[in-house]
């Protein structure tokens, strides 16, 4: 399940502040790197990064972009963080509610 959230979480698109290189006839001289924010999903952390010049504009793909995998391990751990605490809650909730049913019995 924290595979499957951290996964569907590249749909959380932002852009910037880090930088691509998308062409190089900028500057005074017009042979200087063009430089613009890149864009980048997933969330907490992003780690999938739009790779300018090979894979379509705009759009973010596994195949075609560049992975992060340390950031999508962190994701992954993260949401793992999240999905056992909110069942370790859920048991212990449901603990207490069947202690409450068996005392109000007694």
């Amino acid at each position: 399940m924290a595979i499957t959230l951290a996964l569907l979480s590249v749909y959380v698109e932002c852009t910037g502040p880090e930088l691509a290189v998308y062409g190089n006839l900028c500057g005074p001289s017009g042979s200087e790197f063009c430089y613009k924010p890149v864009l980048k999903g997933g969330f907490p952390v992003a780690y999938l990064f739009d790779a300018t010049g090979v894979s379509v504009e705009r759009q973010l793909a596994f195949v075609e972009d560049d992975l992060s995998v340390g950031a999508l391990v962190l994701d992954i751990a993260t949401y793992l963080a999240i999905v056992l605490s909110t069942m370790m809650a859920i048991s212990r909730w449901r603990q207490d509610r069947m202690q409450s049913v068996r005392f109000d019995r007694t």
